[in-house]
Order: structure tokens, then C-alpha cells, then sequence
């Protein structure tokens, strides 16, 4: 069995976040799966896990590889605005030591500093190679902390290049970005995540004209299909 985990603390996301992340997974695997919140306070209804103190923002994102919260012997991550709109499996049977996304900025022409770049939106790991990305970061936390300016710059780092292993790359057209690739020429019947970055934010999308630095983004409603 393949533990699913996402990391919930503060009130940035509302519990529907996660309630519907659980949910598309459910609906959009036949992989046996238990599905883990790490978080700063209980969550009635979900098996968690609580983060331990000392880590701020997104820093706390790097305890999903902490042995002490026994998350299990292969894990795979989710950030909590990410939309499933297709059938996991692929993924979830994924063997490699660490899996990860390419930054989603790196389909633009504009930066090709990001191609090749990890970012820590979807992850699978196994529980040594977990292991060994905790022990590393805990050694030099202080040093990582001020160095660098999330988990995702810092994974990028501490990873090691042949340990890197790029979902777009593996697997073409399966992971797409909201606003760089799905917004304006439509959803792909290949794709089965949709990450969300930035506003509009997943509820936004659905509801709200938002006006950001690439324009006005407008609701679309084939959003709700899927979000539930």
C-alpha cells in the first residue's frame, strides 16, 4: 500500500482544499492507498499526523520525509491546489527513488533558467531516499533556511541530479500548469493533474474575474467537474 500525503497548517486553505483533494484522489485511482495530512492541529474525519514545531511557511513541507511521523515505505505528495482530472495510476506506480515536477514556468519561452528544475508540487519518494533528504536538511537547517527561500529552491538543491526524476519528462502531457497551459487552449484528455500556483487560486478559477500581471483571468466552469 502507497501512503498519499499533503501538508495542511495555518488557515491559508480553507478544509475544502482538502477534503476534495482526498476525494479526486479516491476517485481517480484503483491503486490501494491510504491518504495522510500532516498538519499544525487535528482534522476531524482524516488520519494525520502533527507537525512538529520550529519550521515556518512552507518549511514545514519537509517533514513529509521525517521517518518519525511514519508516513509508510512509499509516499507521494500533493500540494493542496492541485486539481485531479484524470486517472492516477501511472503515477502512484511509479518506482523510482524521487519523482518530482519540473518547474511549471519552464514551458515559457521567457524561462529557460527553469527547465530542468525541480519543484515540489507532486513528489513520490521512497522511505530511505526520504530518510536521507530529512537527515541532510535537519544537519544544516539553520544554514538551508537563510539560503534559500522555500522547499521547493532547496529540494532543487539537495537532490541529487541522478536522483531527479521529472514527471513532464517521464510522462508527457500528464501534469500541466493551470495558467501557463490549460487556461486559455483547454483541458487535454491526457492530463490528469493541474497544478494551480499563484491567483487565480482554484476557487478563484471558478468564480472570479481575477486580474494579474498576465491579465484578466476569467471563471471557467468545467473547473467545478472536478474540484469536488
Amino acid at each position: 500500500m502507497i501512503t498519499v500525503t499533503a501538508v495542511m497548517w495555518g488557515d491559508k486553505f480553507e478544509l475544502e482544499y482538502l477534503t476534495n483533494l482526498r476525494s479526486m484522489i479516491e476517485r481517480n485511482t484503483t491503486v490501494d492507498h491510504k491518504f495522510i495530512v500532516m498538519t499544525d492541529k487535528p482534522k476531524k474525519g482524516f488520519e494525520y499526523r502533527i507537525l512538529k514545531p520550529g519550521f515556518h511557511g512552507w518549511w514545514n513541507k519537509l517533514q513529509i520525509f521525517d521517518t518519525y511521523h511514519n508516513l509508510g515505505e512509499r509516499c507521494f505528495y500533493f500540494d493542496l491546489d492541485t486539481l485531479i482530472t484524470g486517472n492516477l495510476d501511472w503515477l502512484f506506480e511509479n518506482k523510482d527513488d524521487f519523482i518530482g515536477i519540473e518547474d511549471v514556468g519552464s514551458v515559457n519561452s521567457h524561462q529557460p533558467h527553469l527547465k530542468g528544475r525541480l519543484q515540489s508540487a507532486v513528489m513520490g519518494w521512497d522511505k530511505m531516499t526520504g530518510a536521507s533528504i530529512w537527515n541532510e536538511f535537519i544537519l544544516r537547517k539553520d544554514w538551508a533556511m537563510r539560503s534559500f527561500r522555500g522547499d521547493g529552491e532547496y529540494l532543487n538543491h539537495a537532490v541529487p541530479k541522478y536522483n531527479k526524476r521529472l514527471i513532464q519528462k517521464i510522462y508527457p502531457d500528464k501534469l500541466k500548469s493551470y495558467k501557463y497551459q490549460v487556461e486559455k487552449k483547454g483541458l487535454d484528455e491526457n492530463t490528469s493533474i493541474v497544478c494551480f500556483h499563484g491567483r487565480p487560486s482554484i476557487i478563484q478559477a471558478q468564480t472570479e474575474i481575477v486580474e494579474t500581471s498576465m491579465g484578466k483571468h476569467y471563471p471557467q466552469e468545467w473547473i467545478k467537474d472536478y474540484w469536488r
